[in-house]
């Protein structure tokens, strides 16, 4: 259960995420700049010798994929040096289309995979079900058991007493047949003789004392889940950069372009495994302390971990 609420909060998560997310593509750029000076597309369209057409699939940011990118970043380059562009601004731009391209994909993938976990976790909790159910009546039936066979000892045993009462009943009849026997024709003299007093005790030889004591002690497993270290990031970007960040448990927490000025804040079992493009762009605090971001290149895509673990 608990798995499946960190999947769906996980899942809103990502979403919050990619809503803050803007990409401004090249095309865009070109055409507001093409307006600001008044041209048309057959002007660029004349002066670059580009067909109309192409010059309209720039500016909507299509690009043909079975065209090499460098004979696309030749035509933004030519077009951003007619309208007084940024080359470099205007080449970053086509870059993050295909990364937000790839991030479109990403999601569709997770969005599946979260799906499933959350369909293999009812299986799994059904199976949970039926397990315990089977114990308990396991557990019942131990219970029974004993106190059937206690019940069976207590009968056998006052059983036993009756029939010692009957065989003290068949000797004292014996006796008073004998003691009650006709007189022989000789009479002797009488002699009175004592008066032959029987008294039989009808009782048991032996009492059965015992006590049964029918608690059972049935042992309980009990399982403490560990409650996962859950830490927080927060990052804080003066330039557009992208990152990728993965917690503990394998679970995407982030990724994609933020733009300059974006503050995110994370959270995931520790370590959290982060990728940037550019680390001199961001600055981390985690767990309300910063990190130290001296060490890495400038410039270069940059991969290490929360604690910070070099990698």
């Amino acid at each position: 259960m608990n798995k499946e609420v960190l999947t769906a909060a996980s899942s809103k998560q990502v979403d919050e995420l990619c809503e803050n997310i803007e990409v401004v593509g090249p095309g865009l750029m070109l055409s507001e700049a093409r307006k600001k000076l008044s041209l048309s597309a057959e002007d660029v369209s004349n002066r670059l010798n580009f067909r109309t057409n192409l010059v309209n699939e720039i500016e909507q940011d299509i690009f043909d994929p079975a065209l090499p990118a460098t004979f696309n970043r030749g035509y933004l380059r030519n077009y951003a040096k007619l309208v007084a562009v940024d080359i470099d601004e205007v080449l970053s731009a086509y870059d993050m289309l295909s990364i937000a391209e790839v991030q479109r994909s990403e999601m569709q993938s997770f969005s599946n995979l979260t799906e499933k976990q959350a369909e293999h976790s009812r299986l799994m909790w059904f199976s949970y079900l039926i397990a315990a159910l089977l114990f308990g009546l396991m557990v019942l039936w131990w219970l029974q058991e004993p106190e059937l066979s206690v019940n069976l000892f207590d009968k056998s045993t006052q059983e036993q007493p009756a029939s010692s009462n009957v065989t003290d009943i068949v000797d004292v009849n014996v006796v008073k047949k004998i003691v009650e026997a006709p007189e022989l024709s000789v009479q002797p003299p009488v002699v009175e003789s004592p008066t032959i007093e029987t008294n039989i005790d009808a009782k048991p030889e032996s009492q059965i004392k015992g006590q049964v004591n029918d608690q059972i002690k049935v042992p309980v497993n009990t399982e403490t889940e560990l409650v996962p270290d859950i830490s927080t990031a927060v990052f804080t970007f003066s330039g557009d950069c992208w990152v990728n960040i993965y917690d503990a448990t394998g679970d995407r927490i982030a990724w994609g372009v933020k733009k300059s000025g974006y503050v995110m804040t994370v959270t995931g079992k520790v370590p959290l495994t982060v990728t940037l493009g550019k680390p001199e762009l961001a600055t981390i605090a985690f767990n309300g302390n910063p990190v130290d971001m001296s060490s890495f290149n400038l410039g270069n895509i940059t991969k290490f971990s929360l604690p910070l673990i070099l990698q």
